[in-house]
């Protein structure tokens, strides 16, 4: 081989491992508790298919489904410190770590259907400016969006009065659920919604606290046989990217992050994760779930324990110096403004 041969050859090899570096995309990891057959994960899935097209291949999405890159309660810091890029959180597995964010969890705070996701995704992403910013100051929040208002799921027994909770433990998944629950006599149990099937399956819980897709997402209707619809509390989710992750990115990339937020984004994720599709009401009617109500009177009790918990919550909020009472009552006022558009 001549030297020009050889020079030619090393020029033509240089070159195609500079071609192949740049076809190489720059992979993202995201942080998603929730397992990949999950209801949620065909939004995030959209995702994928996003950021592929719209940087033309040099961004790849990864998912890492079912709490594979930590458990539940850690997932806010995961995208926080950078062992994720983006990351599917929920606040209410931190207790306190969001204080106004949680007044949204707030039992009777938005309608009792699938508008009450829709309504409070709405009102959440018109707070954000004002109340809920700062509580996510060390992420680049993208969206903060709902589940449908939670039933009480209970493994062997109808719910119709207080009396047939007490002592019965239930899988809490918000401050405000627990509270109310303690008050009329039952035992709520702090467990994440990963670890609700194992739970009911072991028998150290009688029942939980979630909403339909809930129930589909983690399979659990086969441990179920119950539902009795109160407290009508929703609980919120948020994705967020890590500020260096995003900020590396080129303006134009910035771009296909910040579509999937603002207030037309979290409804988009709420419709496509919480409405009904196929899948979940073929699997929700397979189980055979009884659906139960309160009596009245027990409705009534709850409702009153429900308030008494709201007054006490936003008074001691207030004392701690977070402006409780004022984003309680624009929460209360944006609620009764979207529940009649939507």
């Amino acid at each position: 081989m001549t030297i020009r041969t050889a020079l030619l050859a090393g020029a033509a090899l240089a070159l195609a491992a500079g071609t192949a570096a740049a076809q190489t995309p720059v992979t993202l990891k995201m942080a998603s508790f929730v397992p990949q057959a999950s209801a949620t994960t065909r939004m995030f899935n959209q995702y994928v298919e996003d950021v592929k097209t719209k940087s033309g291949g040099k961004l790849a999405l990864e998912i890492f489904h079912g709490a594979s890159m930590g458990p539940l309660p850690r997932h806010y810091d995961l995208v926080r410190t950078g062992v994720a890029d983006i990351a599917f959180f929920q606040h209410g597995a931190t207790p306190g770590r969001f204080p106004l964010t949680e007044l949204t969890h707030l039992p009777y705070a938005f309608p009792d259907n699938f508008r009450g996701s829709l309504v409070a995704g709405q009102v959440a992403m018109d707070l954000v400016p004002e109340f809920f910013a700062k509580e996510h100051e060390d992420v680049h929040l993208i969206w903060i969006v709902y589940n449908r208002p939670s039933s009480v799921y209970d493994g062997a027994k109808p719910i119709a009065t207080l009396a047939d909770m007490r002592g019965r433990r239930y899988r809490s998944p918000t401050t405000a659920v627990t509270e109310v629950m303690k008050a009329f006599g039952a035992v709520p149990v702090g467990v994440p919604a990963t670890a609700m099937a194992e739970s009911l399956q072991k028998g150290t819980l009688d029942g939980v606290v979630t909403d339909p897709i809930g129930i589909f997402s983690f399979r659990i209707g086969n441990l179920v046989k119950h539902e009795t619809p109160m407290l009508t509390s929703v609980i919120s989710f948020g994705l967020a990217m890590n500020k260096q992750a995003y900020s590396a990115r080129t303006p134009e990339e910035r771009k296909i992050f910040d579509s999937w937020g603002g207030k037309d984004g979290a409804v988009r994720m709420i419709r496509t994760t919480w409405d009904d599709f196929p899948e979940f009401t073929d699997y929700m009617k397979s189980l055979g779930i009884q659906q139960g109500r309160l009596t009245a009177d027990a409705d009534r009790e709850v409702r009153k324990l429900a308030e008494d918990y709201i007054a006490r919550a936003v008074t001691e909020l207030d004392a701690k110096g977070q402006p409780a009472k004022a984003a309680w009552d624009r929460i209360k006022a944006l609620s009764a403004r979207y529940a009649a558009t939507n």
